[in-house]
């Protein structure tokens, strides 16, 4: 196949981004704030749409944000290892077809289906809550995709559970760098090596809230999701998809 050729099959890889996660992930972030704003629109009435000093603010940021880790798991969940488990990757690639610029492209597919599922909810907040800004909160998901997503298409090269694995990866290095990031010993440094989680509070603050955010942070974060990327992409120029 050409790269023309591959190019113009990234239509149906987004077709079937939409099928199978795009619409999962609407359905549970609109379920899922749904359930949060409700009962306070019912509270509040009008209040609920004031501006960034309005109370459910906060809790519209943290719930956005959450939103957004959510759907990158959801996309990312067996990008590589659902094709080499159940042996789609014999009929993918029984023609010749780089695996490495196949997997590559549906990485990028799958970043475009997730910034198109996120600005259907974030426009949906955006009339409950005028003050929440769509452009900065697609930003932010672009930044996000790329720090967590890089980490998962690694870890859906290199292991059979992906899902499994970036969410104990993505959750425990939180909890890690609470419990050890300030011991004065050898276990703060240790913890350094772990995913930046925990600059991402700040960052959904600042970024979702102003569109801004320090540049240390985004660059940390990008960084570190560009790395594990390109690390998958190596290991799937010299591994095997066969099991």
């Amino acid at each position: 196949m050409s790269r023309g050729g591959l190019g113009r099959y990234s239509f149906w890889q987004f077709r079937d981004f939409v099928t199978d996660r795009g619409i999962a992930i609407i359905i549970i972030g609109f379920l899922w704030g749904y359930v949060l704003l409700e009962p306070l629109r019912r509270t509040l009435g009008p209040q609920l749409a004031g501006d960034r000093s309005s109370p459910v603010w906060a809790l519209s940021v943290q719930m956005s944000s959450a939103i957004v880790s959510l759907a990158v798991l959801i996309a990312l969940n067996g990008i590589v290892s659902t094709d080499r488990k159940m042996g789609y990757f014999r009929f993918l690639f029984s023609k010749p077809l780089d695996p490495v610029l196949y997997y590559a492209q549906l990485f990028v597919v799958y970043m475009v289906g997730v910034l198109a599922s996120m600005f259907v909810l974030s426009g949906l907040l955006h009339t409950v809550l005028p003050s929440f800004s769509i452009f900065n909160f697609l930003l932010y998901t672009a930044l996000i995709y790329i720090a967590m997503g890089g980490i998962g298409f690694f870890l859906s090269v290199a292991t059979r559970y992906d899902w499994l694995t970036l969410a104990a990866v993505w959750l425990g290095a939180r909890m890690l760098r609470s419990l050890y990031g300030q011991v004065p010993d050898w276990r703060s440094k240790a913890v350094e090596l772990l995913p930046p989680v925990h600059r991402l509070d700040d960052v959904a603050n600042s970024l979702i809230g102003s569109g801004t955010a320090p540049a240390s942070d985004v660059f940390w974060l990008l960084g570190y999701g560009a790395l594990f990327f390109a690390l998958g992409l190596v290991l799937l120029r010299r591994g095997s998809l066969a099991d």
